[in-house]
Order: C-alpha cells, then structure tokens, then sequence
C-alpha cells in the first residue's frame, strides 16, 4: 500500500482546458517569437510562459486577485496544464513585472490582434461582423494625467491623437463610470469582438475620460485591416449609438466599411423628427415583442436603411420610467414653490426672471397658473391713521405658481422611447426587418465579455498594479483570457452542433448551447495524483465530463485520462 510520502496530490481542475487549447492556439510559442527572452533575464520562464500563467490563474475560478498568482499554484498541475517544468518561486512579483513591460514595449494592440487572429485561424473560422464596445475599470489609487486629450479645441485633439500601435502612457482619471463609482478614478477600454465566436479581436486601454464617439471613430481605422481574414472582404462594424455621429458616419462611408448601429435618436434631430413622422405608420410583427419597417434615407450625407422598430418590453420599461421622473419632477418642483412662498422680490422684472427660470425647470410638468403678486411693503411700528402718499410707498413682488403633470408631453415621451432606428450603409442589400435587427442585437456579445472581465470570480473587477505600463499589460492579458474563454465555448458548441449532440444542462435539461462556465463547473473537483515513480493518476473525472472530453478531441482526453 501506498503511503503519503510516495504521492503527491495537485489540482487540475477545468484548468486542463484552458491549458490545452492554450498549447493547440500555440499562444506560448507566438509571444516567444515576437517577445524572445533576454539573455541577461534570470528567469526559468519565458515571458509566453508567464502570460500563459497569469491567464490560467484569471480564469481559476476564484476570487483570489491577480497579484497573488504565485500562490496559486502552489498546489496546481502545471506541467499537465500547458506542459512546462514549473516550480512555485520561478513566479514572483519581478517575473510577472518584466514580462509585463515587455509586452508593454512590444504594443500592447498590435500583440493582441495578432494573437487572437491566430486563434480564429485556428478554428478555421473568418470574420463576417464585429461587434464594437467600451467599459470602465474602476481603479483604487491616485491619479494619473499624461496628456490632456479631452480637450474640446480640435487642434489640440489632433495633436494628443495618438498610434494605438506605438506604446503610450494613459490617463488614470475620473470620466463617467459604468461601475457606479464615480468617487474613483478608472480606465476605459475599447474592444472589438467577433460576432459568431465572441473572440475579441482588438482591445485598446484608453483614458478614463474618453469620450465613445471619439473612440470608436479612431478604431474604425483598424478595423479595415480584419478585411483580409473576411470570406469575401465583406465584413459588418456593429456598435452602439456612441457609433453613429456625422463624422464616424463620413469616415466610415469613405473607408468603405459596412455598418450596422443604433441611431443616437437622443442626440440627432433628424432621428427624433423621422420617429414622429413614421410612428404612426403599419410596422410588420419581427419577434414576439417587436415591430418594424425598413425605410431608404439620407443622413450625415450618407444613402442608409433604417429599420424603425417599435418594442412592447421598451414601451414597458418607457411608462414606468416617465411615469417615475414626472412624480419626482413634481415633488422637488413643488418643494422649489414652498421657498418662493417666502421669497420677494424688489421689482417685477426679477420676479419675472425667477418665473422663467422656474419655467424652464419644468419637463414632465407644466405650469397651471402663474401670477406676480404686488404687495406693499409694511413700515415698522403702529399702523399710520392717514394712508401715506404714494410716494413714501415701497412694494414688493411675490411669485405665485400652481404645476400639474404635463401628460400630453408624458405620453408622447413614453411613445418616442418605445421606438429605435437601426441603420446601415449596405443599401444594396434586401434587407428583412429581422435579418437587421438580429444583427444590430448580436452586440450583445461584446458586452457579455466586459461581464466576464469584470466578474470577481473570474479577473479581478479592478485594478491593482500601480505602474502605468503595467495597467495597460493586465488588460492586455485579461482580455487575451476572454479571448480562450470564448474560444473554448465555441469550439465544444460547435462540436455539439455538428455531432447534433445535447448534453443536460444545471438544472437537468437537454440543450445544445452549454455554457463554458458550467462545463468548468463539472470539470472543478478533478485532481492528479503524482507517484513517487512519476506516474500521474487522474481521479473524479465524471460521466458528464468524459462526454465534453469527447467532443472536444483527443488533446483534451489525453489530459483527464
């Protein structure tokens, strides 16, 4: 019988995975080419190792933050994870930091792109949309301004643009928060993700004031470059309405790129005059809960299709929101008539002033009634018996309003919001109402990478490392984690739809769309054993888990069995 001195028990878990598909991507190999190890480097790992280590420990499926990855591994099976000699002190503090200036001086952008690009190669897919987007990271430290690029001189934009390709130092500084904590400063990234297999296939760190529309018109730039791994160089930019304004329109117009995008109906005229003048008209059922019609126009001097749809979930959404905000509106607004009731004026042109000024506080309400009321003002001491002349008389203004809900302007609010344009260049095409809408909503995908990136179970939700550089290489590499993660979901979907197998899901249903967060669920308890001879033993591999092993190919089963 075995004693304990004569085997060693490790860990191995779903990270078998995500090592495997991380020695098929050749993701190590790729970074060592690009990024070879100095010779005056005392380190036993090459900086393709190290990045492959800090992946593995932001997709383990704990809470334990990134600074802490030497710890990590202390009782994992690396060497059957991505098939390296590894010992715990290899990885420290001074490893991790190189190997993060490296990538740093190397391009952060230009490494990713070219290393998710490979992973689509790899599964032999192409690009045919791609999906546009920016998050916040919230960041506990000081800030951090190198440049003042939110600057509204045009000039001064043009000369603080800056080439995603050549390293460069950003701001770490307060800027609207997707978080909810304004009362931090963060970082902002910008990310392009393919729509059928959800890879990212660029990311950008920017600065924690960056404005979208901004943005996204300077990565319109590159995405012409995905053009050559397309089918037939037809590919869609799919984003939000921080995509649409005249200038990315333009841009992208002359670039002769294909766009499909919200239409920023809050921001353009022309978006809120065409909703009330087709709102009325017949809209064709597209789904359950949405209408629409696909209109031919003209706007920021450019031929598009817009699908007007109308949603019976917005128009929900819509009566509870304006019906909120005119009760809340009314509230401070009579609160506001409570102070006037004790204020007075000197003359009738302040009060007037005030009533207008009060009137233009008014959105969701209106004014019922409004008068100034002239009094005069009273003199110390006993009443006069004779009444004084009225040249001895000074008066005094008082402001008299009475407000209701403005329903009329409530219900027309609640309409217009009930409606969206979906817009695109591709005038040629016959497009169905369906066909563009499902795909405008496949923007749903890039958001679904910024949850992952932003789940504590998962990477860390903020930022740690105080070195500018150092920032921009962890978002780098959390980034090239949401890229495996999605990689490895595609790949055992597709495994299931070809082999037109279903596999019982959490709560015991058969589905063919498995997630990748529940299959490392089912892979968690699997442990290694390692004798004293060298022979490793695998052990709770479970029925469920050799069915995925299956699918996904005999690298992986070689792993688990």
């Amino acid at each position: 019988m075995l004693t304990k001195d004569q085997l060693t028990p490790y860990i191995l878990g779903h990270l078998g995975l995500v090592g495997t598909y991380i020695q098929e991507a050749g993701i190590i190999e790729n970074i060592d080419s690009l990024i070879p190890k100095k010779s005056n480097n005392p380190s036993h790992l090459t900086h393709g190792q190290v990045v492959a280590l800090m992946v593995l420990n932001g997709v383990g499926y704990t809470t334990r933050p990134l600074y802490m990855t030497h710890n990590f591994f202390e009782a994992k099976d690396v060497e059957a994870m991505l098939g390296i000699k590894f010992e715990t002190e290899w990885l420290n503090d001074d490893v991790i930091g190189r190997t993060m200036d490296e990538l740093y001086n190397y391009g952060l952008t230009p490494l990713f792109s070219e290393l998710s690009l490979n992973m689509l190669k790899g599964l032999g897919r192409k690009i045919g949309s791609v999906n546009i987007d920016s998050t916040s990271f919230h960041y506990h430290g000081r800030q951090q301004k190198y440049t003042d690029d939110n600057s509204q001189d045009d000039d001064k934009k043009k000369e603080n643009e800056v080439d995603s390709s050549v390293p460069h130092k950003i701001n770490v500084t307060y800027g609207y928060s997707r978080d909810a904590h304004p009362e931090l400063v963060q970082l902002m990234e910008q990310m392009m993700v393919d729509n059928a297999t959800g890879i990212p296939l660029y990311m950008e760190p920017e600065n924690g004031n960056t404005n979208d529309t901004q943005a996204f018109g300077r990565m319109v730039k590159v995405f012409k470059s995905f053009k050559e791994y397309t089918y037939d160089g037809y590919i869609y930019l799919c984003g939000d309405s921080a995509l649409y304004s005249e200038g990315n329109i333009a841009g992208m117009q002359e670039s002769g790129i294909k766009f499909v995008t919200r239409v920023a109906d809050g921001k353009l005229k022309s978006a809120q005059l065409f909703i009330e003048a087709h709102r009325d008209d017949e809209l064709e059922p597209i789904d359950e809960v949405n209408q629409g019609k696909t209109y031919l126009v003209e706007d920021c001097g450019v031929q598009q299709v817009w699908l007007l749809v109308h949603s019976n979930a917005a128009e929900a959404r819509s009566n509870h929101s304006v019906d909120s905000a005119a009760e809340k509106e009314k509230i401070a607004l009579n609160k506001k008539l409570k102070e006037y009731g004790k204020t007075y004026f000197s003359c009738e042109p302040d009060a007037e002033k005030e009533m207008k000024k009060f009137s233009d506080m008014c959105r969701y309400c209106k004014i019922a009634s409004s008068s100034i009321v002239k009094e005069e003002v009273p003199k110390k001491g006993r009443k006069p018996k004779v009444e004084r002349p009225e040249s001895e008389k000074t008066y005094r203004y008082k402001i008299s309003i009475t407000i209701d809900i403005d329903e009329e302007y409530c219900n027309v609010v609640k309409r217009n919001r009930s409606y969206f344009i979906v817009a695109t260049n591709d005038v040629k095409r016959e497009w169905q109402p369906d066909e563009l809408l499902k795909q405008y909503k496949s923007q749903n995908k890039v958001e679904r990478g910024f949850r992952f990136l932003k789940d504590p179970e998962f990477f860390a939700d903020s930022i740690f490392v105080s070195k500018n550089e150092r920032i921009q290489a962890l978002f780098m590499i959390m980034t090239l984690g949401l890229a495996i993660f999605s990689a490895l979901d595609w790949k055992l979907r597709n495994a299931m739809k070809e082999g037109n197998v279903k596999l019982k899901n959490q709560i015991g249903k058969l589905t063919d769309r498995i997630t990748m967060r529940y299959v490392f669920q089912i892979f968690n308890p699997v442990i290694t054993v390692i004798l004293e001879s060298g022979e490793r033993l695998i052990y709770h591999v479970s029925p469920k888990a050799h069915q995925i092993l299956d699918l996904l190919g005999s690298k992986y089963r070689s792993i688990y069995i």
